[in-house]
């Protein structure tokens, strides 16, 4: 009989979610989402222009004159952010 012990503890999975603000592949303008080189999904949304991080590295979505349009969140426990130009983001997350 096998004996019960302590649980074994996993290490969290830590990844890295890219977003873009760009021309998608059906030819419009929208936001791209990335893990890697694997395209997780995209979107059109003309008024998409720039991209920014929040203190708690949620995605900012602004139109041209700077106005919020929405937020983007990335899934589990994010540790980290990377605004890499005004049209990418990547945040870095654990699960």
């Amino acid at each position: 009989m096998a004996e019960s012990g302590a649980k074994e503890s996993k290490e969290p999975i830590r990844d890295t979610l890219t977003a873009r603000a760009m021309v998608i592949r059906d030819g419009t303008r929208g936001i791209s989402l990335s893990m890697g080189s694997q395209l997780l999904g995209e979107w059109t949304d003309s008024r998409a222009r720039l991209l920014s991080s929040t203190e708690d590295y949620k995605i900012r979505v602004h139109g041209a004159d700077g106005e919020l349009l929405y937020l983007l969140s990335a899934p589990g426990k994010a540790v980290s952010g990377e605004e890499v130009s005004d049209m990418e983001v990547r945040i870095t997350f654990e699960l």
